[in-house]
């Protein structure tokens, strides 16, 4: 018959029992395959975390200090996202939050406070890299901490990870409507400029932080310009004309701006003009006013062929034959480049069909009217006001149904806005078109004065 044991030997085996430790977490020695493959909390060291490499903002968070004092004295407000890999081991933020990880690790690293140790996270289930990276580009949007550059390599290298997912090339309208249905709201004419800046400026990009949309705006037309030059006059194709020209002038606009902090497109301009008079061997003087008088060349093509067959056109006076045909120009070219300005302008914002070519306007171009169905607060009913106002078909007393609250105001004060730069650029292409024909008709008074004396 077994004895019982004695209550002191009882209390030896409770004690003993009391000093088994609890379980280990071998959870998070689980490959990526176990993950759970719903949205849940876990528990996660702050080692176990790394911030995403892809991140599209370069520049450091300004308010870094203040999140770090905040988490310092009131915790971690809110619990950071984060994914993992297939095969990888340690995890990272899904969807915005590095700056507030880096902050916990620097705490907990200068302190090893274990509040700062170990997180509640909220942990996501792997997707693919396209859906990381867009949610760190719509969280960054949301926050509005982006530069111009940021958005555009941020857009393209998302680009880049959709077609290697889909294993084909994307146009821009396949293209935007993939990224519409990440929820990243960009229309063709702002990714074609996106791609723009990253196929051509990289160098100024990558240098100049400040780079904005209305820079890259108005570098692109006189890239252009002196591309097409370059191709009539030398056979210079553009890849040869950026590496060969430009991207020395960019190198050289980029040390200087490491060194002053000011960065002028003006002045990039005309440099880039002076290089390729440099590199096809002409003064810098024949290159500008040939440029100029190619503007609009292509709509006079056909007058100025007609004109040049007509025999009788010889017994004209010569010099006031020559005049005429300096002061044609003059007009019509201008004119004809706020037409194209006003057409680009209501590209980005899907007007085009209202935009229509009007000869013998001060603009080149009327507008029709909108749909019924269009609300005055809409994208497209505030541009359509903008176009109309621009080319005077608003009558002097009617009142316009658009407000000018922030978010109108804000959009045209935006310089990283594709639609808002068209619209500037198109104001400013006015405004030369202006003071073109003024000057244009202030000649032709001169000649017609000389002519009766």
């Amino acid at each position: 018959m077994k004895t019982k044991p004695s209550d002191d030997e009882r209390r030896r085996q409770v004690a003993a029992s009391l000093q088994v430790g609890n379980p280990g977490n071998n959870a998070r020695d689980l490959g990526a395959r176990l993950d759970p493959q719903a949205d849940c909390q876990i528990e996660l060291a702050v080692d176990e975390i790394r911030p995403y490499e892809n991140n599209p903002r370069r520049a450091i968070n300004n308010k870094f200090d203040d999140i770090k004092e905040s988490i310092r004295t009131s915790g971690l407000r809110s619990p950071l996202t984060v994914t993992r890999r297939p095969g990888e081991t340690h995890f990272i933020v899904e969807a915005g939050g590095n700056t507030r990880l880096v902050a916990l690790q620097q705490l907990w690293a200068e302190t090893h406070d274990v509040r700062y140790r170990n997180l509640v996270v909220l942990f996501r289930p792997w997707r693919s890299e396209s859906h990381v990276l867009t949610a760190h580009l719509i969280e960054n949007e949301q926050r509005g901490d982006m530069t111009f550059w940021d958005k555009a390599a941020g857009m393209v290298a998302l680009k880049g990870r959709l077609e290697d997912e889909l294993g084909h090339a994307l146009s821009l309208r396949p293209l935007e409507d993939a990224l519409h249905g990440l929820g990243l709201s960009v229309n063709t004419a702002t990714l074609a400029h996106y791609l723009f800046a990253l196929e051509r400026l990289r160098t100024l990009g990558d240098a100049v932080p400040s780079l904005s949309g209305l820079d890259v705006k108005t570098l692109q037309p006189r890239l252009n310009a002196l591309k097409r030059y370059a191709q009539a006059r030398a056979s210079i194709s553009e890849d040869e004309l950026y590496a060969q020209v430009f991207e020395l002038v960019f190198c050289q606009v980029a040390e200087q701006y490491r060194r002053t902090q000011s960065f002028s497109v003006p002045a990039t301009c005309e440099a880039c003009e002076a290089a390729l008079a440099r590199h096809i061997g002409e003064p810098v003087e024949k290159l500008r006013d040939g440029m100029r008088l190619s503007v609009g060349r292509g709509q006079e093509r056909s007058e100025l062929d007609g004109a040049s067959a007509r025999p009788n056109a010889l017994s004209l006076n010569n010099d006031r034959v020559m005049g005429e045909d300096a002061s044609r120009r003059a007009l019509s070219a201008p004119i004809d480049t706020v037409f194209h300005a006003a057409r680009e302008f209501a590209g980005s914002v899907n007007l085009l069909e209202c935009v229509e070519r009007a000869c013998g306007t001060p603009t080149g171009y009327r507008i029709s009217a909108l749909p019924m169905a269009e609300t005055a607060s809409s994208d497209r009913q505030r541009a359509w006001w903008l176009l109309a106002g621009v080319c005077g078909q608003l009558e002097p007393d009617a009142a316009v149904p658009v407000p000018l609250d922030g978010a109108f105001l804000s959009w045209l004060a935006d310089p990283d806005d594709a639609s808002s730069c068209a619209f500037w650029a198109m104001l400013s292409t006015l405004r030369q078109s202006l003071s073109t024909v003024s000057g244009a008709h202030a000649a032709d008074d001169a000649m017609s004065a000389e002519g009766q004396a």
